[in-house]
């Protein structure tokens, strides 16, 4: 069985030698196997699980949510838990986009009302949009 030192499960997955030991740490990845004079070596199918918490940190997943389902996916667990942590995220992103939208309505309103000219001092809508926001 080909296995890989740390260095080249790095160069081919494209994570950090040390991203790959903290997701040890954080038992995402399964403990590698050690040699005589203790070096890592991997299997080459840890270069599709690090791919794939790489994608799972991009959609926003959190280092728990991914952990959860890799593990489902290593038991061969329940498709419902994998869809329920999924339907859960989509409504985070989803209030975050909502949250995101109220920003940008803000900032185009206050951007379209700055002069962009004159001291601070006179006011400026957005910094007054700001702090308005922060009450």
């Amino acid at each position: 069985m080909q296995t890989l030192s740390i260095g080249e499960l790095a160069e081919r997955s494209g994570v950090a030698s040390q991203a790959i030991r903290f997701y040890e740490k954080e038992k995402l990845m399964p403990p590698p196997r050690r040699t005589d004079a203790n070096y890592r070596r991997y299997p080459l199918e840890v270069v599709d699980r690090l791919q794939f918490i790489v994608h799972a940190k991009q959609w926003g997943f959190t280092l728990q949510e991914i952990r959860e389902l890799l593990m489902l996916q290593d038991a061969n667990g329940d498709r419902a838990q994998a869809k329920r942590i999924a339907g859960e995220k989509l409504h985070k992103v989803r209030e975050q986009i909502k949250h995101l939208t109220r920003i940008e309505a803000v900032l185009s309103k206050t951007l379209s009302e700055c002069a962009g000219e004159g001291p601070m001092q006179e006011g400026c809508p957005i910094v007054e949009a700001i702090a308005e926001q922060a009450e």
